[in-house]
């Protein structure tokens, strides 16, 4: 062993030590020093960003994990460390992290429930039902690994299986409200919306503010033939979370199912600007001064590119008689500008 690897080791444990004395700045600074004399401490990586992660640095700690395992491509740690930091941010590639630990150490703990996981938020739910499957039979004793076999089951249609996972995760943990809610959706799938609200009831008792459970809530009155009280249920969701597309789009098809054609068709079209399939752009002329001209000012929704809808207003505007040079200029004096609306913004 070289005298570098000796001082990067020295390094590496007093990193350790600071990090249990909760001295999280000065335990970087050490395990900097161990990396700078040796690259190849796979250990010293990962608490590097373990670190940064501490420290509320999520991009640096994703910039020293991704050098970790450039460095190291073949230790299973640095990937699964990797991985774990990728998740919520970028399933996808959270996916390929854990299917590279899976290469390297099959038998790696956690890089089934890991890769599962991933999968499903990447909106892989088929590929993930059998890495959760081997996870739930691995370490039954874990709820959360049953609830998200069973979220991955309802993404899949496989609502039979999904009461069943949800149900396993229950019998862990009967006051998930998350879990509570999926099992009733899994009900009303089934068309069972009886037991579907009186598991709502417990779900909306423990989490009063979760939008979500009065969407489904929505849904099972709707399948008991409540539609007063189903239609409540969605205005209360949306009153909590007027940003969910998934709640407009329910009480879109509740509406148009009660003949309210046209109260549908503006919840279904909000619900189309959230998930960003139809945007609502603003279109105006500028003048020298970089300021409105009075009168031109247009709004619209559509879900074509920018540079299409800047050239239907440019088109508008000459077959109107404005003179439109080549480069866009109006009248010899005016440019056009254009700009995307949020969804609160957009014409009602």
């Amino acid at each position: 062993m070289t005298q570098e690897r000796i001082d990067a080791i020295t390094w590496l444990e007093q990193a350790r030590s600071k990090e249990e004395e909760e001295q999280t700045q000065e335990a970087l600074s050490a395990v900097e020093r161990a990396l700078a004399l040796d690259s190849e401490l796979a250990e010293a990586w990962r608490l590097k960003a373990s670190l940064l992660l501490d420290l509320d640095r999520t991009r640096e700690a994703l910039e020293a994990l991704e050098q970790a395992t450039s460095t190291l491509p073949g230790d299973p740690g640095c990937w699964f460390e990797r991985g774990a930091a990728l998740v919520e941010s970028d399933p996808a590639a959270a996916a390929e992290c854990f299917a590279r630990v899976e290469e390297l150490a099959p038998h790696h703990p956690r890089v089934q429930a890991n890769l599962g996981l991933a999968l499903l938020r990447a909106d892989r739910a088929e590929e993930a039902i059998r890495f959760l499957e081997v996870a739930t039979t691995s370490s039954p004793e874990e709820a959360h690994l049953w609830s998200h076999l069973g979220e991955a089951c309802l993404a899949t249609n496989r609502f039979r299986q999904a009461l069943e996972s949800f149900d396993r995760a229950l019998a862990l943990t009967p006051d998930d409200y998350v879990v509570l809610g999926n099992r009733a959706l899994a009900l009303c799938h089934l068309s069972r919306p009886g037991p579907a609200l009186a598991g709502l009831e417990r779900a909306l008792e423990l989490a009063p503010q979760e939008a979500r459970l009065w969407a489904i809530r929505g849904l099972a009155l709707e399948q008991a033939m409540r539609p007063d009280e189903a239609l409540a249920s969605f205005d209360r969701s949306l009153e909590l979370n007027p940003r969910d597309p998934d709640s407009w789009t329910h009480k879109a098809q509740h509406l148009l199912q009660r003949g309210q054609a046209e109260e549908a068709v503006r919840c279904r079209r909000q619900a189309l600007l959230l998930t960003g399939r139809l945007k609502a752009w603003g279109l105006c002329l500028l003048d020298e001064s970089s300021r409105p001209v009075p009168g031109t000012e247009l709004r619209c929704e559509t879900d074509l590119p920018p540079e299409a809808i800047a050239h239907r207003y440019l088109a508008d505007l000459t077959a109107k008689g404005h003179r439109v040079d080549q480069d866009g200029l109006v009248d010899g004096r005016y440019q056009a500008a254009l700009w995307e609306l949020p969804p609160g913004e957009s014409p009602r």
